[in-house]
This record gives structure tokens, sequence and C-alpha cells, in this order.
């Protein structure tokens, strides 16, 4: 990686850590973050400018080396322990997935479990971009222990970008789940992880999933093809 680019990511990392940690309001802004302070507030940046700097970061994370992805994932990480707006916390969340680090999965972990229903979406998001066997083991649980609904899919969805046997169960258990949403988004992403296209029938999919093949499509009479008509 080129050493200019990285010390513009670390500059903006930067930037955004003396902006995200409490006391700072005095540090020195970095230069694009000038912008958005407003009129009624000097010195105050709004959590959307936050987030439009966190995205940016985010979009830098590929063009990163090994030892840039490493500071960055710290001032993160220090920056999300004093953070209490939630929406920012899940954008540090949606960046720190985009960067691979030891440092960055605990937080990751830790964020399955917050408090706010979109921060664990963000993880839930984080992690299929993982994509490994560790990222199934997180994200199955949450299936059935999770209370929101939102969160529940997210992690439905998730699971299909991983294509281990744990996912493939998890969602062959989601097949029996009372919320048809919850059967749909299983069967997508079993669709995503397998190639299969088995249609919308659940019990084919879980009979694939019990037995490794397609169970062959049973055919219907005039009258079950009309009544699925109207």
């Amino acid at each position: 990686m080129n050493a200019a680019i990285g010390r513009q990511i670390l500059t903006l990392a930067l930037g955004i850590l003396a902006l995200l940690l409490p006391g700072c309001a005095d540090m020195p802004a970095w230069v694009p973050f000038q912008g958005a302070r407003t009129d009624d507030l000097p010195g105050v940046v709004t959590p959307a400018a936050k987030i439009a700097q966190l995205k940016k970061l985010s979009s830098e994370a590929a063009k990163s080396d090994q030892e840039t992805r490493h500071r960055v994932v710290g001032q993160l990480v220090t920056a999300i322990r004093s953070e209490t707006d939630p929406l920012i916390r899940a954008e540090i969340i949606r960046t720190l997935g985009e960067y691979p680090d030891p440092a960055a999965d605990s937080v990751l972990k830790a964020a399955l479990g917050d408090l706010d229903a979109d921060v664990r979406i963000a993880a839930c998001e984080a992690w299929g971009k993982r994509g490994d066997a560790q990222a199934a083991g997180l994200l199955a649980p949450l299936l059935t222990s999770d209370v929101n609904q939102d969160v529940r899919l997210a992690a439905t969805r998730a699971l299909g970008k991983i294509k281990d046997q744990q996912a493939i169960t998890a969602l062959g258990d989601a097949l029996t789940d009372s919320d048809p949403a919850m059967q749909y988004r299983a069967v997508l992403s079993l669709k995503e992880i397998t190639g299969q296209d088995l249609g919308n029938n659940v019990d084919r999919w879980q009979q694939y999933v019990k037995e490794g093949h397609p169970q062959p499509a049973q055919p219907t009479s005039m009258a079950e093809r009309l009544k699925k008509m109207f």
C-alpha cells in the first residue's frame, strides 16, 4: 500500500476518534469535519457528519495494510467504549466489519449483545462479511435467542453469506419457525449457500437439509393449482 494512503487513513481515523471521545471537543478538528459544524453550536459536530466520516473510513479499508488496519481498529475500539449514541455505535460496528483484526472481532462479538437492536443488526452484517465458521457459530443462536425480529432476520440473512455446515443446519432449523418471514428468509439464504433452487417449498428444503439432496417436486392436482391462484 502507498505510504501516503496509509497516512491519510490514519489521519481520518484519528480525526474521528477526536470527535467521538468525550472531552475531545476542544481538540483541533480534522479539516473535512469543519464544514459540518453548526452555527448554533460552535465546535459541535453533528452525528450525521460523524457517520459520514466513518463510512469514508470503511471505504478506505481495502487500501490499508495490516499495520494500518490494526491501528485504525485500536482507535475505533477506544471510541466505541464511551459512545452513547446507538446510531454511531452501529456505524462503528459496520466500519470494524471492514477491518479484519482480532481486536475488531472481540468488539463485534460483544455487539451481538448490545442493548440496541440496530447495533446488533450491524454486528450480524459484519459477521456475515467475515463469512467463516466462527461467524456461523455466533450467528446461529440468534435465530431463536434474540427478542427482536429484525435482528433474527438479519442473522438469518447473514448466515446466507457463510458456506458452512453450521449455517445450513441453523437455517434448516429456522424453516420450522412460526414466523413466515423467518421461513422465507431462511429459504432465500439456503438458496444462496447451496446454489439450489427448490422454490419456496419449506418441506423440500427441510428434506434437503436433512438428507443433503433435493426431494423431487410432488405433482399437484388441477384443484390444488387453482386454489393457489385464488
